[in-house]
């Protein structure tokens, strides 16, 4: 696993509660998800990969598991997609960012699409 990851996940009784409304999230996807979350894996070396397809379903479980998480209650939540493919990616930290405007930002322009 990933040092930083997974970034979400529920405890049993939260995931338990998501599978009375959800039992969807228990069914096997070509994506593996670390237990209780939505980061997931490939196994690579296999046909799989991620797609468009494969992201959005990624983000449905994310939005099915994150209305049981408790300590979620009451918070608005944002989400940060980096989008980019791996190549491409840059070795950005979330904590590189301010969140006002005028804050640090290691970056000259970012573009909303």
């Amino acid at each position: 696993m990933h040092p930083s990851g997974p970034f979400f996940s529920l405890d049993e009784a939260e995931y338990n509660k998501a599978l009375t409304t959800f039992p969807e999230l228990n069914i096997d996807t070509d994506v593996n998800y670390f237990e209780r979350s939505a980061t997931g894996f490939i196994d690579v070396g296999h046909d799989s990969y991620f797609d468009n397809s494969t992201i959005l379903k990624q983000f449905e479980r994310l939005f099915k598991l994150i209305q049981f998480k408790k300590d979620f209650k009451d918070h608005e939540i944002k989400i940060i997609v980096d989008n980019a493919r791996t190549h491409t990616a840059r070795p950005y930290s979330l904590q590189d960012f301010g969140k006002a405007i005028g804050t640090r930002c290691p970056i000259d322009k970012i573009e909303y699409l």
